[in-house]
């Protein structure tokens, strides 16, 4: 069972880096899983992916402070929202139709159960602090 973790966790790390340039795929949700698995399967893997930049910037806010702020939602909702859309309306096939439109409900629904976070701008450090509203 191991393995499948780290094959899962492998092919999310890599999803979730091509999502770091390619603003259309949703970054977070892949690296989630990455450490989900991870989890499973490696410590050792897992405590160093821990300690990259990646997983600071896009994972470690949602995990410590169990939320997102609404920049990030946004990053995520709406490149996803535009794709789904797209392939709404190029599909010719209702059963596709009706399949996106559940991933559609599905992902807003997910999102809206996802603790917004306030951003607090400190213009005088230069810094960013996350806190719960």
């Amino acid at each position: 069972m191991k393995i499948i973790y780290l094959t899962i966790a492998l092919i999310s790390f890599a999803v979730g880096l091509i999502g770091v340039v390619l603003p259309l795929l949703p970054t977070t949700p892949f690296l989630l899983l990455t450490s989900y698995c991870l989890l499973r399967s490696s410590d050792r893997l897992n405590k160093k992916f821990q300690r990259t930049k990646i997983y600071k910037k896009y994972v470690m806010t949602f995990m410590e402070k169990k939320g997102m702020t609404l920049k990030s939602k946004l990053l995520i909702q709406i490149p996803v929202g535009i794709m789904l859309c797209v392939m709404f309306i190029l599909i010719d096939s209702n059963v596709m139709r009706g399949v996106i439109a559940i991933l559609f409900a599905g992902k807003v629904l997910a999102f809206s159960k996802i603790e917004t976070l306030k951003e607090l701008n400190n213009h005088d450090e230069g810094k960013v602090t996350v806190t719960k509203s």
